[in-house]
């Protein structure tokens, strides 16, 4: 039992997704009364990995899979078009890394959208402003052992924040739609890494620490039949939560497939 439960925490995911492939669905398609639910894939960014709680000591080898930078994450979004220029939209958002490939959930957002430019029946423009509150909460441990020595290392995640995109769409047809997004993301981190061995146990913290991001998402949207296809790539100039991080640019490429009920 304690090892299958050591397998189930050590497959869990670290990666907090920042760029939602929500935005990549169109602006000014949902009448009032209009309920719109998708499911979205993309490649995030790691917001927090062993490396960045300020450990003295090395990251272990074994953990070098929660180093790397991009992860697949998703997110199951439903959204509730709910008067002529608001629409109210919430997320549940999964994460897991490239290998094993297991969706574990980490957290949701609850958002709004405030529809500033519609467009007409045949196509043209339109333009929705978004606010999302988000929180994510993520863990992973690690068991080691060398002859009679044993280690446990666990390190924990909270972040919590808002996203504000700007979604605008130009319609061609009742078919194809093309959406460009600049977003503004801001979060706070808290990092922890516990080590416990059968004598000792310390921690090393990392405080509530501002992580900024921002870029540009586009997109084309499909409608096939009842199902709603947008693929899309965003790029990304984001921070790395502690002391003296680099910043970096990052290409998110990500998908979404939604129905209109």
């Amino acid at each position: 039992m304690r090892r299958a439960l050591a397998g189930l925490l050590l497959s869990s995911a670290c990666a907090l997704p920042v760029v939602s492939a929500g935005n990549y669905l169109p602006a000014g398609d949902l009448q009032p009364g209009d309920v719109h639910v998708s499911v979205s894939m993309e490649a995030a960014r790691v917001l927090a990995g062993p490396s960045d709680v300020g450990d003295a000591t090395p990251v272990p080898a074994q953990a070098q899979q929660w180093q790397v930078s991009t992860w697949f994450a998703s997110d199951v979004s439903l959204r509730w078009q709910v008067a002529r220029r608001v629409t109210l939209e919430g997320q549940l958002k999964l994460t897991n890394p490239i290998s094993p490939f297991v969706p574990e959930l980490v957290g949701g957002s609850l958002g709004v959208r405030l529809r500033l430019i519609e467009h007409p029946p045949d196509g043209g423009f339109a333009a929705e402003l978004g606010l999302r509150f988000v929180g994510v909460s993520a863990e992973q441990e690690l068991d080691r052992a060398q002859g009679d020595l044993t280690q446990t290392d666990v390190w924990d995640y909270r972040a919590v924040g808002i996203e504000a995109p700007l979604v605008v769409t130009y319609r061609i047809n009742s078919l194809v739609a093309v959406t460009g997004s600049p977003f503004l993301r801001a979060y706070y981190i808290r990092a922890w890494h516990t080590q416990v061995t059968p004598t000792t146990r310390t921690q090393t913290e990392l405080f509530w620490t501002p992580v900024l991001s921002g870029g540009f998402a586009g997109s084309f949207a499909f409608d096939l039949g009842p199902l709603e296809l947008a693929p899309g790539l965003a790029f990304e100039l984001a921070t790395r939560p502690g002391k003296g991080q680099p910043t970096h640019v990052l290409f998110e490429p990500g998908v979404s497939v939604g129905m209109r009920l």
